[in-house]
């Protein structure tokens, strides 16, 4: 599959994995790759899908304070979270802008939403004397006030922070990041605000499904949603034949590491593939033209043909998961 071998495998349509390997890069475990990150935290397998109109915030729809401290203790790190409600008392927004310093002063960045866009990034710097933040996003690298930091637009000040690293072995790794992998894409993934209004995981495919055949996908959003899950897939293609290729030892728990890998790779670069013609057809942001009876029809194709390959691929990492857990289990009883 050239697509998987020529593109950059250092930036992603996933903000959120984006700002977590920003920050981990200044971290004892900077030596995980965008790849590794989009992997163990589960962001290479997540689709979340507005079921009325595939509407643009689908991808960042999620409570994020459980979702990205679930993903950094995945990658061995604790971490503090700040997440005080709109109006933010004063009190909260002091707490919140001293966490951020804490953090940089410890020579990590802070990873926060809708800094310039709604969108995660990271706050790098600040200036006491000038009452400003230093930070970036995908859209710019500038400057924020601390009055402007504090007057959220998406009804909550969000940071959290990395705070101790933790030496967890390649195995409790794997183990936690297949665990949420699994809950994603079975639903069981704690949503809280968004449970009624997205799709998760597996179902998201019959809410994209449905959204088509009523002809009534939004151009921007289907076409942002598009790109965002086509990148991820070939994240995920990435990372499992990566973890196919480092598991190289000769333990019955390397061998089926290998072998699930492997076989869950090539469900999910049937997967790849779908989304890459999908991803052409609805270019972002121009959209193309997914009312069109025709045009919907042959998405809807694509779409089934994904669901099926990527149902296939989460029963081979639920099998790996269930061996996973059963291993860590008789490893502790002996």
């Amino acid at each position: 599959m050239a697509i998987l071998l020529e593109r950059d495998w250092s930036v992603t349509w996933t903000s959120a994995a984006g700002a977590i390997h920003g920050a981990v890069s200044y971290t004892d475990k900077k030596h995980l790759t965008l790849v590794d990150v989009m992997g163990f935290t589960g962001h290479a397998f997540r689709m979340n899908i507005d079921p009325e109109k595939i509407n643009i915030a689908g991808p960042t729809s999620f409570p994020g304070g459980y979702i990205l401290r679930r993903n950094l203790c995945n990658l061995g790190f604790t971490s503090c979270l700040a997440d005080a409600m709109a109006p933010v008392p004063p009190e909260k927004v002091e707490q919140t802008i001293a966490l951020v310093q804490d953090s940089i002063d410890r020579g990590i960045p802070a990873i926060s939403f809708d800094l310039f866009i709604p969108e995660f990034g990271l706050i790098y710097g600040y200036d006491e004397e000038r009452q400003l933040f230093y930070a970036k996003d995908v859209s710019k690298d500038g400057t924020l006030s601390y009055a402007e930091f504090a007057d959220t637009k998406i009804g909550v000040l969000f940071v959290t922070t990395i705070s101790e690293s933790l030496p967890h072995s390649k195995y409790e790794m794997l183990r936690m990041a297949l665990d949420m992998i699994v809950d994603h894409a079975r639903g069981r993934e704690w949503t809280h605000v968004f449970k009624d209004r997205f799709a998760q995981g597996l179902a998201g495919y019959d809410a994209w499904i449905g959204v088509m055949e009523r002809r009534g996908a939004d151009e921007h959003g289907n076409a942002y949603n598009t790109a965002v899950v086509a990148d991820a897939r070939e994240f995920a293609v990435r990372f499992l034949r990566d973890l196919a290729a480092r598991w190289d030892g000769a333990n019955v728990v390397e061998r089926t590491v290998r072998a699930r890998a492997a076989e869950a790779a090539e469900h999910y670069a049937t997967v790849a593939e779908a989304f890459a013609e999908l991803r052409s057809m609805f270019p972002f942001p121009q959209g193309g033209n997914p009312k069109d009876p025709k045009t919907a029809d042959h998405a809807i194709g694509l779409l089934k043909r994904a669901k099926e390959a990527e149902t296939k691929g989460v029963e081979v990492l639920e099998k790996l998961l269930g061996f996973m857990k059963a291993y860590h289990s008789e490893k502790w009883i002996h």
